[in-house]
C-alpha cells in the first residue's frame, strides 16, 4: 500500500509513474516472480479504490507483452487484486510503427475485457484514470 503523491514501478531502465495528487492509496504488487512463478505474466498491478491497471515493463517484443498482460488479467491469483475498472500500460523500449499488434491489442482490450490499452516508450507520468 502506498499514498505517496507519486506511485512509480520500473525495471531493466523501464519506468512507470502514477500521479497522485491527492495522496489517496494506491495497492502495488509484484506479478511476475510473486503472484505468478510459471507461464506467461505481466510485471505488475498498480490498483486504486475504483481502478487496477496491469503494467508490463518490456523491451519491443509487443506481441509478447500483450499477451502477458492478457493473461495476468485472467489468471487465478490475480483477479482478487483487480479492483473496478481494468486498464492495461506497456512501456516498451520503442513501439512498432508499422505493426498492427498495438491496435490489435487496443480492441481485444475493450471487447474482452472493457478496458483501455496504453503503449509508450521507457518512461511516462500520468494518471491511473488515463489506462
Amino acid at each position: 500500500m502506498s499514498n505517496e503523491s507519486k506511485i512509480k514501478v520500473e525495471e531493466r531502465g523501464r519506468k512507470a509513474i502514477f500521479l497522485n495528487p491527492q495522496q489517496t492509496t494506491y495497492e502495488v504488487g509484484r506479478i511476475d516472480g510473486c503472484l505468478v512463478n510459471t507461464g506467461k505474466k505481466a510485471d505488475y498491478f498498480v490498483s486504486n479504490a475504483t481502478k487496477t491497471v496491469i503494467v508490463e515493463l518490456k523491451g519491443k517484443d509487443i506481441r509478447q507483452a500483450c499477451a502477458q498482460l492478457f493473461e495476468a488479467a485472467e489468471h487465478p491469483s490475480v483477479k482478487p487484486h483487480i479492483k473496478g475498472s481494468l486498464g492495461f500500460l506497456v512501456i516498451c523500449s520503442r513501439v512498432p510503427a508499422a505493426d498492427t499488434s498495438v491496435q490489435v491489442a487496443q480492441q481485444k482490450a475493450r471487447k474482452k475485457f472493457g478496458a483501455k490499452f496504453r503503449i509508450f516508450c521507457n518512461q511516462r507520468e500520468l494518471s491511473i484514470s488515463d489506462c
